[in-house]
């Protein structure tokens, strides 16, 4: 079975609390990338993937970068995973032909949660487990029991982690 994090940065791994440290100190806050991830969010991430070894799916709005340039970050930073795709900033007509007209309200229609399940749709066979880690409500009622959201402040923390591991690992939703 495949696993998936759908993945956003800012407010994940790129935290306010970091980024105050970061300026209170008077040290760089970003790098030829972009803003710095917080070490401590990058170690819950890299636990998140050992444990689940699922793969990156890139959800944030850095994805606009493309794909090449957010795999070379991940190699640049030495992040933990493996980034496998962004996804499309569109969705595509296989998953409108077989979506949920109920799960879509008209104003989010190029919101995160369609392109993931656009993405979904277009790469998988259904037999994925997957984890869309946040700071916004971004997804579609159909994605609730999928989706966790971090506070922007402090991002990905012990329970974040602890309750992807559970999503991704097991049967049962949390």
């Amino acid at each position: 079975m495949n696993k998936i994090i759908f993945l956003d940065f800012d407010g994940v791994l790129n935290t306010e609390y970091y980024q105050n440290y970061l300026m209170y100190q008077g040290k760089p806050w970003r790098d030829e990338y972009g803003a710095l991830f917080d070490p401590k969010c990058v170690r819950w991430l890299k636990r998140i993937i050992d444990e689940t070894k699922a793969d990156i799916v890139i959800e944030s709005s850095w994805k606009v970068l493309g794909l090449d340039a957010m795999q070379s970050m991940w190699t640049g930073r030495q992040l933990p995973g493996r980034v496998i795709d962004v996804t499309d900033s569109h969705v595509n007509d296989k998953w409108l032909l077989s979506a949920d007209l109920d799960d879509i309200d008209p104003a989010m229609g190029h919101c995160k949660g369609t392109e993931i399940a656009s993405w979904l749709a277009e790469h998988t066979d259904g037999n994925v487990r997957y984890v869309i880690i946040d700071d916004e409500a971004v997804w579609l009622k159909s994605q609730s029991s999928y989706f966790i959201l971090t506070d922007p402040y402090d991002g990905i923390t012990r329970d974040i982690a602890d309750r992807a591991i559970a999503l991704l690992n097991h049967d049962s939703q949390i």
